[in-house]
């Protein structure tokens, strides 16, 4: 399932596979805050949908960063949740 009003604060993918759902926030990164507000987000995206693991992509648009460092995944706890987050 896919929102449709960008910007408003909505969950932007919803994938439903086998009975479970796992939420998914897409941002483009420009800072540091951005990327901590992102996961904020996406933890209360788990709490409405009843989730213990959801995803979120950051697309890393900075032009000093070497693509070493702009693609990579790593696991997050949030309280009970596992968030998978993964650069690009």
């Amino acid at each position: 399932f896919r929102e449709m009003a960008a910007g408003s604060g909505r969950l932007d993918l919803l994938l439903v596979y086998n009975d479970k759902k796992y939420p998914i926030e897409l941002k483009i990164r420009h800072n540091e805050q951005y990327v901590e507000k992102g996961l904020e987000q996406i933890a209360r995206y788990m709490d409405i949908h009843n989730c213990k693991e959801g995803w979120y992509a950051v697309f890393d648009q900075r032009k000093k960063i070497d693509w070493e460092n702009k693609i990579y995944t790593k696991k997050k706890k949030i309280n009970d949740k596992t968030i998978t987050i993964v650069g690009l």
